[in-house]
């Protein structure tokens, strides 16, 4: 059996109902979660892409030096966060593949990319 890589993106936020505060601190608990703070939320990922560890570690071999860094420890970390400064890093030193083309659609939060143990 083969190893499958998972690519997940965060899909949405919700912030929690269940704390009735002061209108002021919900204003600024909304605010933070808007911002990405992760004050009273929770985030919703989804797998948008499985891709074989081996197609994977291929792509990170032909890729540059920043691509290597960021994307070359999954083995050591078994999950990768990637932002959209980290995505528009790899869009000019990432080797062409669909995993390229995914991750430079990144316009807001993030994508996860995870080895599962």
């Amino acid at each position: 059996m083969k190893s499958i890589v998972e690519i997940c993106r965060l899909t949405q936020r919700r912030i929690d109902p269940s704390k009735k505060l002061p209108k002021h601190l919900e204003q600024v608990k909304t605010f933070c979660a808007s911002v990405g703070h992760g004050i009273g939320t929770v985030d919703f990922v989804e797998k948008v892409m499985d891709i074989e560890e081996d197609e994977y570690m291929d792509v990170v071999k032909k890729s540059g030096e920043y691509t290597q860094f960021k994307l070359g420890n999954l083995t050591k970390y078994f999950e990768i966060e990637i932002y959209r400064e980290h995505a528009q890093k790899l869009e000019k030193d990432m080797y062409e593949s669909k995993l390229k083309d995914l991750i430079c659609s990144l316009k807001e939060g993030y994508i996860v990319i995870r080895k599962p143990i």
